[in-house]
């Protein structure tokens, strides 16, 4: 009954967080559609880099402490201990804003130094540093993590809807006032503040009455009072940089290999591939402080058979969905892409079908990584990511220079491929 009611949970928490991305998948074709056809390819292209550029080094700074606020507050929450949990929130803030400094000085060196070198004019260059500093600087992943721990997704689907409408306004305003990569990276900035300071309101609402003052908190006393706590955030930010390079590093190599115009193609195909990548990513989401949930019932009398079962549901569920998407997109991506940026991106297409096969393989194995990392196979999973980006890094070198923005594409589908089948067998084998 228990396995049942985890499942259920699962799918209800996902259908929140989907809710407040459903408005949103509506509202990013519109504006979108507004950007693409404003600024062209070429310039989309510029716009492209620039996002890629603040992604990848958002990716390489964070430690995505949503999770070690999930993992490590279950305990504290459940004995109504204020102070642990005002204590585990005051180390989780505290790395956010440390990554934010260092990521600051890191889009600083990436951006002026090595930008030239990837053929980034003076624009691109300065206007990555600026887009990079407001998503550093605009931190919520503390603020993510109290309203999953206290099972608020609800709340959380409110904030994250706040994204597409904030972009939506802004696209209008740039395409009406500045219609140019500037203009609509300004719109899109503005976004990523307008989510964070929702997030914060309602993490403090809903957070207030189960947590104690919180103060800034140095490692040692946080590995005192949360022993693992270090591990867990390290092996944590590894993985989620690793994936950054495997997601962002193909455009920038597209860029230097076909122009801007190329890197414009690559990212609107990426983009809407990501359909299927972002309910992966929500349902992973809900996966983990469902499962973290399970093991502390279950796992420390070493039954795993709850989180087996867990597993086998959520991956059934996942790979019917992926097949059903990947299906449509076969029938009518083609169509939606013309109808909604216009015949100029038709090459686009090919891309959209070889990423978006990527995607899908990402959606099956949606449960593989949220589960190992309650288990406490943090390391496994970031030697998996590792083979994966060294697959991927040997197939860009051998196709982007033959077959330019498909040959990433193509490399970026067979990485997946590889990334899926060892991540299975590490699950496979450490749930027996």
């Amino acid at each position: 009954m228990g396995e049942k009611r985890g499942f259920a949970n699962i799918v209800r928490n996902t259908g929140w967080l989907l809710g407040g991305k459903g408005l949103g998948a509506v509202l990013s074709l519109v504006y979108l559609a507004i950007a693409t056809r404003t600024m062209g390819p070429a310039g989309f292209g510029v716009f492209s880099l620039v996002i890629a550029i603040a992604q990848f080094i958002a990716r390489i700074v964070t430690f995505d402490s949503w999770q070690a606020v999930v993992k490590f507050g279950q305990a504290p929450l459940r004995d109504e201990q204020e102070s642990s949990l005002a204590r585990l929130v005051g180390a989780t803030l505290t790395i956010d804003v440390l990554s934010a400094v260092a990521g600051i000085a890191l889009a600083a060196a990436i951006a002026l130094l090595l930008g030239p070198v990837l053929g980034w004019n003076r624009q691109v260059a300065w206007m990555g540093l600026g887009y990079a500093s407001v998503v550093l600087l605009a931190t919520r992943s503390t603020a993510v993590g109290i309203l999953r721990l206290l099972d608020r997704f609800a709340a959380a689907a409110l904030a994250e809807s706040m994204m597409p409408i904030t972009r939506m306004a802004g696209a209008l305003i740039a395409w009406w006032f500045n219609p140019t990569p500037l203009g609509f990276l300004m719109a899109w900035a503005c976004s990523e503040v307008v989510v964070s300071t929702t997030y914060w309101i309602l993490a403090f609402r809903y957070g207030r009455s189960h947590i104690g003052a919180v103060k800034p908190v140095g490692i040692g006393e946080a590995r005192r009072h949360f022993p693992g706590i270090l591990n867990f955030s390290v092996a944590s930010n590894i993985n989620l940089s690793l994936l950054a390079l495997i997601n962002n590093v193909p455009i920038f190599l597209v860029g230097m290999f076909a122009g801007t115009t190329g890197a414009g193609y690559y990212r609107l195909a990426a983009q809407l591939g990501n359909a299927m990548t972002t309910f992966s990513q929500l349902m992973s989401r809900a996966i983990f402080a469902e499962s973290t949930r399970h093991h502390m019932r279950g796992g420390q009398e070493g039954d795993m058979s709850a989180l087996r079962k867990l597993s086998r549901q959520i991956s059934a569920a996942a790979a019917l969905s992926a097949i059903f998407i990947i299906l449509m997109l076969w029938l009518v991506g083609e169509w939606v892409l013309v109808k909604m940026s216009g015949a100029a991106y038709l090459p686009a297409y090919p891309l959209l079908l070889l990423l978006a096969g990527a995607a899908a393989i990402e959606m099956a194995g949606v449960s593989f990584d949220p589960i190992l990392m309650t288990i406490d196979r943090q390391r496994l999973t970031v030697m998996v990511r590792l083979v994966e980006c060294a697959i991927l890094g040997a197939l860009l070198v051998v196709l982007l220079p033959r077959l330019g923005a498909q040959g990433a594409a193509l490399g970026v589908l067979v990485a997946s491929m590889g990334g899926f089948v060892m991540r299975a067998a590490a699950v496979r084998r450490h749930l027996r």
